[in-house]
């Protein structure tokens, strides 16, 4: 079963911004724009989200004071270059997975099959269609795809990289369904289109959270829901091996998924941009090794609400120095805001050498959970394996 997927078009020839009538969230539409401007940053962010009367204001919009308080704040704020004299020119681009499914319809397995396997979602936030397993349709309770939302913000990432010239030459993923669909979306709005996602198992999060280990869709129906897997990529633990840390500690989880990365980026001597999709904990575990903080004394209460530390989509943006060290540039990409949420961790990662003995992150950002009431008929979907146990 092929993936629900936006109709194609042809990009806007025009270079330069412009207002249209047509609200379709294509990739044409998104990419139609010249480029984006960051000199608000997140300053602007910062300054509304401390004034949270204005998300319940009706009426006209902020006050004259409020706005005055958020154009000072961006005109103190100063965009930092995405190259420097003192940069090796590799740059590494950490992002989370987008809004999952069962995070936000913690039921849906049980709601959006039937027993014979037919999937029909209930609400406008559920995708049409989901990928076809040839295993068990109860296998997606352990390996949720994301959702409506997450295919659009998953879009929007994609446009900024490509229209702020931060697109990546190699792209690395767990290979959780959340993180790949997550990939699918954002490379629909890249230039390249030979680029394809390498799945590194090594990457997926702490094993020890789950009583059912997940059982990950495999290569052939990855690719016949029309994946782009890079199918001659030979990861640094298989499916088998992961499986066997099953029982590992957190600090061998932060282990493990450091020593991936250090591994994927000792083959990757190529100038540019290095994209890794992966979830919260490893972007944890990577950022505290690339901030040269303690990553073997993190309290259990912090690793278990780690996602309210990195939000879906959430970026991190570093540039390698000459000598050897990384530095986090927090301006480079815009932030994508709605409501209370926003993806921006200059908050919590603005981890530079003076901030390497942190070891609690600290964020501002507020996770929301959308959901819509479904009018009409919905889809219907057959998933194999109807009934049997997990």
């Amino acid at each position: 079963m092929k993936e629900n997927s936006t109709p194609k078009s042809n990009p806007a020839s025009s270079k330069e911004s412009r207002s249209t009538t047509n609200d379709d969230a294509t990739v044409s539409a998104m990419l139609s724009v010249s480029g984006y401007s960051m000199m608000s940053s997140v300053a602007g962010n910062q300054c509304i989200a401390e004034s949270n009367e204005l998300l319940n204001q009706s009426g006209p919009g902020i006050s004259k004071e409020v706005e005055n308080a958020i154009v000072k704040k961006i005109e103190e704020t100063k965009p930092q270059p995405t190259e420097s004299e003192d940069g090796t020119g590799r740059r590494v681009i950490l992002l989370r997975n987008a809004e999952r499914m069962d995070r936000i319809f913690p039921e849906w397995v049980d709601m959006a099959f039937n027993e014979q396997g037919k999937y029909r979602p209930y609400d406008l936030n559920q995708p049409l269609q989901i990928p076809f397993r040839s295993g068990d349709f109860l296998d997606y309770r352990f390996d949720s795809p994301i959702t409506e939302l997450g295919n659009i913000m998953s879009m929007m990432v994609g446009r900024t990289l490509k229209l702020s010239k931060q697109q990546p030459y190699k792209i690395f993923v767990s290979p959780s369904l959340r993180c790949i669909q997550t990939a699918h979306c954002l490379l629909k709005c890249l230039t390249n289109k030979n680029l394809k996602m390498c799945i590194e198992p090594a990457l997926f999060e702490w094993l020890s959270w789950y009583e059912t280990l997940p059982n990950w869709l495999s290569e052939k129906d990855l690719l016949s829901a029309q994946y782009k897997i890079d199918v001659t990529y030979k990861p640094i633990l298989s499916i088998s091996e992961i499986r066997q840390h099953r029982n590992e500690t957190s600090v061998e989880c932060y282990q493990r998924c450091i020593n991936a990365f250090k591994t994927i980026m000792s083959t990757q001597s190529e100038n540019g941009n290095i994209l890794f999709i992966v979830h919260s904990l490893t972007m944890d575990a990577i950022t505290r090794y690339l901030n040269k903080a303690d990553e073997t004394n993190i309290p259990q209460n912090e690793i278990n609400s780690m996602g309210g530390n990195y939000p879906y989509c959430s970026i991190l943006f570093y540039e390698e120095l000459n000598d050897k060290s990384w530095r986090l540039s927090p301006t480079v990409l815009p932030s994508i805001t709605f409501m209370k949420f926003n993806n921006s961790l200059w908050d919590s990662a603005k981890l530079t050498a003076a901030y390497a003995k942190i070891t609690v992150f600290v964020t501002l950002i507020e996770s929301i959970n959308i959901s819509v009431i479904t009018l009409g008929e919905p889809y219907e979907q057959t998933c194999p394996n109807a009934g049997q146990a997990s």
